[in-house]
């Protein structure tokens, strides 16, 4: 597994001082993080792409690669174009930055309460405007997966899975909760798809009075999330769990230096079985 930061990148970790980039990259090797998103765009420049590409690989880090586009509004045209000068990039930055999966999410244009068009529309969309991408990215070595990110519940996005050769899931644990699921039978329903996460946790409770759900930042593992139970999902049935792509994303709970909750979160971290 390569276990690696997604934020949020609080003051405290002194990552918005001068060049932001190399502060967050310096966090994540300080802090014995292996992986970050990095925007493709910062290559473009040959002393800025030979500055991080030295520091990822004296550092031994992977990156990952957002992806975005409407799938509902672009064109397949304009997504073809897109996809083409995202592999052209991957051809020839990915290996130096040691890229493993791309991630995007369903583009927020539309969430499975929307009524017209109907839930099976809009996956019948999104798996016709994918299917380009999945198949350019499988084709690179480097998987696209969709993230769940309070729009869609994860048994969608494995009928989409189903719908779309090659398609992967970027599976964010704690999203489960945000958009009503129970997060242990969401994330099993996805792990045989799952190629990363957002491993996140939440505490979590209802509040009858606003009729809504609670979500409250958590270190890892002392949340309502059910990480270890995840993680043993996640070893049992993702397809190739020892390349999963694990990038916590870590909201500090009130109160609590961000530092400290990086130092209890490693902690839990380092129990569950298989992590060095």
């Amino acid at each position: 597994m390569i276990w690696g930061f997604a934020g949020p990148w609080y003051g405290e970790y002194k990552c918005y001082n001068g060049d932001v980039l190399m502060n967050q990259l310096k966090f994540c090797a300080d802090n014995g993080f292996k992986s970050m998103n990095i925007d493709l765009n910062e290559m473009k420049d040959p002393a800025r792409r030979d500055q991080i590409v030295r520091f990822v690989q004296e550092n031994d880090m992977s990156m990952t690669i957002y992806f975005g586009c409407d799938w509902y509004k672009d064109s397949l045209d304009t997504i073809k174009q897109k996809t083409d000068a995202l592999i052209a990039n991957l051809e020839k930055y990915g290996s130096l930055l040691r890229v493993p999966i791309i991630t995007g999410g369903a583009g927020g244009s539309y969430h499975r309460f929307v009524h017209d068009p109907s839930l099976d529309r809009q996956l019948e969309q999104l798996s016709k405007s994918m299917a380009y991408v999945t198949k350019a990215c499988h084709e690179n070595g480097r998987p696209f997966g969709i993230e769940n990110h309070g729009d869609y519940y994860c048994i969608d996005f494995v009928k989409l899975c189903r719908m779309t050769p090659h398609l992967g899931i970027f599976l964010d644990t704690g999203n489960t909760y945000l958009i009503g699921e129970q997060s242990l039978p969401a994330c099993e329903a996805a792990a045989p798809y799952t190629i990363g996460t957002h491993f996140k946790d939440h505490l979590v409770h209802p509040d009858p009075r606003t009729l809504t759900f609670v979500l409250g930042g958590a270190v890892l593992g002392s949340g309502d999330v059910g990480l270890r139970e995840i993680y043993d999902i996640l070893l049992k049935k993702a397809p190739n769990p020892e390349k999963l792509v694990m990038h916590w994303e870590l909201i500090t709970p009130k109160g609590m230096n961000p530092n400290d909750a990086v130092n209890e979160s490693w902690k839990f971290i380092h129990t569950l079985p298989g992590v060095k």
